[in-house]
């Protein structure tokens, strides 16, 4: 993309946060709603407040944590639930928290801490909560001139050409210090050279590292009706940007790379902006009679792009994809029917009512380039739920076998009633390897972490953390990729619980 082009795009996205998110709830009494839940449902802790702005400790070990296991497992997640007598309407509105699990051969040590977002700074300034949500605004709520005035930095964290980003999915990363966690402020792409910066630019939670360690990316701009996508080159410049104009726009939050294509799934959530809508999420409207539409995008050429259609479908996730010499692209995702985990569960959960939606189930996809046809078969067996599929990194965007992911078997439910089974499934052989967990552990994602010197797949471990409620302590645990049905073969405990976050990424070294 030329220079003109990119003030072109930047102009177009120039545009501030929809002033129908300004909207206000009439039940502000979520904070007693939700302590009052919480004496009924002790496990409701997960999606608790946090007490302070850092945490630091050294991990009580058990196990044999193995030697050459060394690295730092850097999560992110809504953590800052409340504040100034304000509680979030929505999971996904919460303050992120960066965090910092430090593996090596004396121990492993904890660290988390607060990023220090502009939404933070303004609103501990002000005394009181300032900015919309997702789901509702607060009291006397004020406008912003765009979407990193509110960006919370608490989705997902991106590691690239030794930058440490946390990342949302409206607005610009937020680069975090890797040594002590502080902020250092909003992360800008530009142009090698110093070029065009695209601050401000929508840069999704789920970037794909390509086979020759650059970085693609989405952001969709709602009241701009399109989609942008981006390549960062594996020394962290911007190489190209572009965009696909979408009508009607929805909310994509994944989507997958292949050697010659980027495939996203944009599901009938349809964006209606509304003067009196309440939170930016009750200004799209669910059409289960129109299709799930299938974006097709040439790498080589953005502007080059084909539509197909599924039937109507939601999907937070998924794990990975290839693309054969044929041009057929086989994917997996958890898929939902709806989207009611994110418009009714993650809202409902906030003040304390655990009232789930329709979960996902497991499929795999396929996609011919050339006969453009798509379809679609689910991979497990009916009653097994999942979510947060991850891959071994080393086997991104090109072809796969084995997928992590969370589970839960609606036949046996745990006692919180969510996730609570890690897994690592083959897909040529249909064998799912796993663990359930204690009902007193909520697991958060697992990461399949590589064995050095192992080949892609074999070997490595599987590594997550876990909420204990009855305890309120946080346990990271280590699997045997080999053996996951054998439970952890290593764990370390903090002495403190913090909410349940979203996603991370292990780090070598």
């Amino acid at each position: 993309m030329q220079r003109r082009e990119f003030s072109k795009l930047l102009a177009l996205l120039a545009c501030p946060w929809p002033a129908g998110a300004l909207a206000q709830s009439g039940d502000s009494d979520w904070s007693g709603q939700f302590a009052q839940a919480l004496e009924q449902f002790p496990w409701l802790a997960a999606w608790g407040n946090i007490d302070r702005d850092h945490y630091r400790s050294d991990a009580v070990i058990s196990g044999r944590w193995p030697e050459e296991l060394n690295g730092t497992l850097y999560r992110t997640g809504p953590a800052g639930h409340e504040a100034y007598g304000y509680r979030n309407h929505h999971w996904f509105d919460g303050d992120g928290m960066v965090h910092a699990y430090r593996i090596g051969g004396d121990g492993v040590r904890h660290e988390a801490r607060l990023v220090e977002t502009a939404k933070v700074k303004a609103e501990r300034a002000a005394g009181r909560a300032l900015y919309p949500g997702l789901a509702a605004a607060p009291p006397g709520a004020v406008g912003s001139t765009g979407p990193d005035d509110q960006n919370p930095a608490n989705t997902s964290i991106l590691h690239h050409h030794g930058r440490l980003l946390a990342l949302w999915e409206a607005g610009s990363p937020y680069e975090i210090d890797p040594d002590d966690l502080s902020t250092v402020g909003p992360y800008s792409f530009a142009e090698p050279g110093g070029g065009s910066s695209m601050r401000g630019v929508p840069f999704s939670a789920h970037p794909r590292v390509d086979v020759d360690g650059s970085v693609w990316n989405f952001g969709y701009a709602s009241a701009a009706g399109l989609l942008v996508f981006w390549h960062i080159g594996a020394d962290g410049s911007l190489l190209n940007a572009g965009r696909v104009a979408v009508d009607p726009m929805t909310m994509p939050h994944d989507f997958v790379v292949t050697e010659r294509h980027l495939v996203l799934l944009l599901p009938p959530f349809h964006y209606r902006p509304q003067a009196n809508a309440e939170g930016f999420l009750n200004m799209h409207e669910w059409r289960p009679e129109d299709p799930c539409r299938v974006l097709v995008v040439d790498k080589n050429d953005l502007a080059s792009h084909f539509f197909l259609e599924l039937p109507a479908q939601w999907v937070f996730h998924f794990g990975n994809a290839w693309e054969d010499s044929a041009g057929v692209i086989r994917f997996d995702a958890a898929r939902a029917p709806d989207p009611s985990i994110m418009t009714e569960t993650f809202t409902e959960i906030m003040r304390g009512n655990p009232d789930y939606g329709r979960a996902a189930r497991h499929y795999g996809y396929r996609l011919d380039t050339r006969a453009r046809t798509i379809s679609e078969e689910a991979m497990l067996e009916p009653g097994i739920f999942t979510e947060f599929p991850s891959i071994d990194p080393r086997v991104s965007c090109r072809q796969y076998r084995k997928i992590v992911f969370l589970s839960q078997n609606e036949a046996d439910p745990a006692e919180h009633g969510t996730l609570n089974e890690v897994n690592l499934f083959d897909i040529e052989s249909g064998r799912r390897d796993y663990f359930r967990y204690p009902d007193t552990r909520i697991p958060e994602e697992h990461l399949y972490v590589p064995r050095p010197g192992s080949e892609p797949e074999t070997g490595g471990w599987i590594l997550g953390s876990a909420f204990d409620w009855s305890q309120g302590k946080q346990i990271l645990n280590l699997f045997d990729a080999e053996r996951v049905a054998d439970g952890p073969v290593a764990t370390a405990e903090l002495p403190y619980a913090i909410p349940l976050g979203l996603h991370g990424k292990f780090v070598v070294g």
